[in-house]
C-alpha cells in the first residue's frame, strides 16, 4: 500500500520536458549574465560618483574630525582644570591621537578610494562591447552556476576569478588571453567537464530576478541616475560646500575655546596643521 502511494505521488508531480527545460536554462543563463553586467555597471557608477564628489567628501570629513579632535582636547583641558592640575599639552595630543585613530583610518580609506577612482580610466565603447562578448562566451563555459567543475577544479576556479577581475576592469587583452587558457583547459578535461545542473531552475530564476531588482534599486547602481541629473549634482555639491564651511567655522570657535583653556592651565600653545 505504501509503495502504491509513493508511485501515485511521483506520477502526480509535473513533468518538465526537454524543450521547456532548455527554455528555462536559457532564461537562467541570461539572468546570470545580466546580474554580472549590472554589478559591473554599478562599479563604474561608483567610480564616477567618487570622481564627482570624492574630494569634497574628503574635505568635509577632514573638517569634521578636526572638530572632534578639538572637542576632545577641550574635554581633556576642562578635566585637568577641574582637578586643579596643570595642562600637559603633550599628553593631551597623545590622548587625542589614540582616540582619533578610527576616524583617521576612515579618512585614509576615503583618500585611497579617491586615488583609485581618479586613476581609473574610462574604457573605449568598442572595448566594453568586445569585453562583454568574450565574457558571455566564457561565462557559458565556466560560470560556477552553470559548470559544476569550476568549483571542484582549483585551476578552473582560479581562471574564473581572473575572468571576473578582468571583466570588471574592462581588460579586453586579459580576457582574450584567458579565453585561450579556458579553451585549452576545457579541451584537456573533455567536453563532459561541463556538467549543467538543471535542478530547481524555476526557483533559481526567481531568486536571480529578486537579486537583480535589489541591484537596480540599491547603491552604487542608483548613482547612475543621480549623476545624470545635473541639477541634483549641483544641489548636492552646494549642500556639501555649506557643510564644509560650517565645520570650518566651528573649528575656529573651538580653537579659541581651547586656546583660552590652555592659557588658564599654563600650557604652551603650539598649533600644528592636521
Amino acid at each position: 500500500m505504501v509503495e502504491k502511494d509513493e508511485e501515485m505521488k511521483k506520477s502526480s508531480k509535473p513533468q518538465v520536458n526537454t524543450e521547456n527545460r532548455d527554455e528555462l536554462f536559457t532564461r537562467y543563463e541570461e539572468l546570470l549574465l545580466k546580474k554580472e553586467q549590472l554589478i559591473k555597471e554599478g562599479e563604474s557608477y561608483r567610480i564616477a560618483y567618487i570622481k564627482e564628489f570624492g574630494e569634497l567628501t574628503a574635505n568635509v570629513f577632514k573638517a569634521k574630525i578636526e572638530c572632534i579632535r578639538l572637542k576632545k582636547n577641550i574635554a581633556f583641558c576642562q578635566k585637568a582644570l577641574n582637578q586643579g592640575r596643570k595642562i600637559n599639552a603633550e599628553a593631551m595630543e597623545k590622548a587625542a591621537e589614540l582616540e582619533m585613530k578610527v576616524y583617521n583610518d576612515e579618512l585614509r580609506q576615503i583618500l585611497m578610494e579617491n586615488k583609485e577612482a581618479n586613476e581609473a580610466t574610462r574604457s573605449d565603447r568598442l572595448d566594453v562591447t568586445l569585453g562583454k562578448k568574450i565574457y558571455r562566451r566564457l561565462a557559458k563555459k565556466l560560470h560556477p552556476d552553470i559548470n559544476k567543475m569550476t568549483e571542484k577544479d582549483p585551476y578552473l576556479a582560479d581562471l574564473w576569478n581572473s575572468i571576473m577581475r578582468a571583466y570588471h576592469m574592462n581588460d579586453v587583452e586579459r580576457l582574450e588571453e584567458l579565453e585561450v587558457l579556458v579553451n585549452k583547459a576545457m579541451k584537456d578535461l573533455g567536453e563532459e567537464a561541463v556538467e549543467i545542473d538543471y535542478t530547481d531552475l524555476e526557483e533559481r530564476i526567481e531568486a536571480l530576478e529578486i537579486k537583480i531588482g535589489l541591484i537596480l534599486s540599491d547603491k552604487p547602481y542608483s548613482y547612475g541616475e543621480f549623476l545624470a541629473d545635473e541639477d541634483k549634482v549641483k544641489v548636492k555639491k552646494a549642500e556639501m560646500e555649506k557643510e564644509l564651511k560650517e565645520y570650518e567655522d566651528y573649528a575656529l570657535q573651538l580653537e579659541e575655546v581651547l586656546a583660552d583653556l590652555m592659557m588658564q592651565g599654563g600650557a604652551t600653545i603650539r598649533w600644528e596643521t592636521k
